[in-house]
């Protein structure tokens, strides 16, 4: 489903009440951005309020005698090296149904792959058909559940868990093993590559090569070890066939796991996206100069599990001589921040990678003598070769090319002087 369908289906099943414009993003917060998974708790939640509320914004109910909606992942027989292993497929439902509790079902659950992983854990995933209903405004039907289920020390675990829709394509990846540095891949017919990490080109643009993964060796699954840590997903994946969204992406099954984990991606205090105009008025133009969104600039089929660790900024303005400017920063899935300069054109230059900690993390100093761009979060002020020093309005500033140093004072009152290149 996308942003629209589901502010649609809640718009129309709760009359006057209007949900905030930002929820959504709330909600993915740590998440990928430009993808909305078909969780079971969101459809469930979803079929709650259309019960209670205007008819015929989701329609519920028995499958009316309709076929079964097909699906490799139902239909097909157990593919992995395990799938002769009774005993283990037995051990792979019960922790399946048990994980399901009360949840209405049809028929037993369809183990489609279980196999070893390389860190020596059996893992299976599994899919069971549900009454089939009209999940969407625009008609698609929910016909199923699956999810992958790992072995640990404490027993068989089912790590995930998605609603399966007509018209939608379910996430295929988890991060298997203690330190969650196993990536398993499901086969899932549209040609997906991996990337070990993220690198960037010379203009600041992302910059990853993407190979195809080997799913011939464990029958169907492709597994790759990855550098994995408590806050950062190197790895990304990339389908060749598109879903029938147009979207390439490969979804984490286990993400929002990684997310509750490591914090449930709650930022750290006080981080923001920081707009500010410094200088000149503003422009109905200026969202064409924001890199944030553009092609090239954002690692589109990475993953992230924790916000930026720092503020993001935009500072806009135009020079003594009339020229408009745009300094910002980006900060990608492994949390390097790029600092950019546009200048006369929206087209931008890498201005460097400064560190988010830093006491003044952004300073630009534009040519021609037009000044230097600082912003900080704290109290600012700045001084010339030395002499007295001159208050800051606010947390950036265009400041005079003589400038030479700024004085940063954090929100615990140290002081910390940082000299301008």
């Amino acid at each position: 489903m996308t942003d629209t369908d589901i502010r649609t289906a809640l718009e129309h099943a709760t009359g006057d009440l209007r949900t905030p414009p930002d929820l959504l993003d709330r909600v993915r917060a740590g998440g990928r951005r430009r993808v909305v998974r078909r969780r079971t708790v969101l459809a469930a939640g979803l079929a709650t309020i259309a019960a209670g509320g205007t008819a015929g914004a989701l329609i519920s109910g028995g499958d009316g005698g309709a076929a079964p909606v097909a699906s490799p992942l139902l239909d097909h027989p157990t593919r992995g090296d395990l799938k002769n292993d009774a005993a283990f497929l037995d051990r792979v439902r019960k922790a399946w149904r048990d994980h399901l509790g009360g949840v209405s079902v049809r028929g037993e659950p369809h183990i489609a792959w279980a196999g070893l992983a390389p860190h020596d854990s059996r893992v299976a995933v599994v899919a069971q058909r549900v009454p089939q209903r009209v999940a969407s405004p625009i008609g698609q039907i929910s016909y199923g559940l699956t999810g992958f289920v790992e072995q640990t020390p404490d027993g068989l675990h089912v790590i995930s868990l998605e609603e399966m829709l007509t018209g939608a394509t379910n996430a295929t990846a988890a991060l298997l093993g203690p330190d969650r540095n196993v990536l398993m891949v499901l086969d899932d017919g549209r040609g997906i590559r991996y990337s070990p990490a993220v690198a960037y080109t010379e203009r600041g643009k992302i910059s990853r090569t993407f190979t195809p993964l080997d799913f011939r060796t464990h029958d169907g699954v492709a597994f790759e070890a990855t550098a994995q840590s408590r806050t950062l997903i190197q790895v990304a994946l990339r389908a060749d066939v598109p879903d029938s969204q147009g979207d390439r992406s490969v979804g984490l099954v286990n993400l929002s796991r990684l997310v509750e984990d490591a914090g449930r991606g709650a930022p750290p205090a006080g981080t923001a996206r920081r707009a500010r105009l410094l200088a000149g008025p503003a422009s109905e133009a200026d969202d064409l100069w924001d890199l944030a969104g553009r092609d090239g600039y954002d690692d589109r089929y990475g993953y992230r599990i924790t916000p930026p660790p720092g503020d993001t900024w935009i500072l806009r303005g135009t020079t003594a001589d009339g020229r408009r400017f745009v300094v910002q920063t980006l900060t990608s899935t492994d949390d390097r921040v790029r600092l950019f300069l546009s200048l006369g054109t929206p087209e931008p230059v890498l201005r460097g990678f400064p560190d988010s900690a830093a006491p003044l993390p952004v300073q630009v100093r534009l040519p021609d003598g037009q000044g230097v761009v600082v912003a900080a979060t704290g109290r600012l002020r700045y001084r010339v070769a030395g002499g007295t020093w001159l208050p800051i309005s606010g947390d950036a500033a265009l400041l005079p090319a003589a400038a030479g140093e700024v004085e940063v004072t954090t929100a615990r009152g140290q002081a910390v002087r940082v000299r301008l290149a």
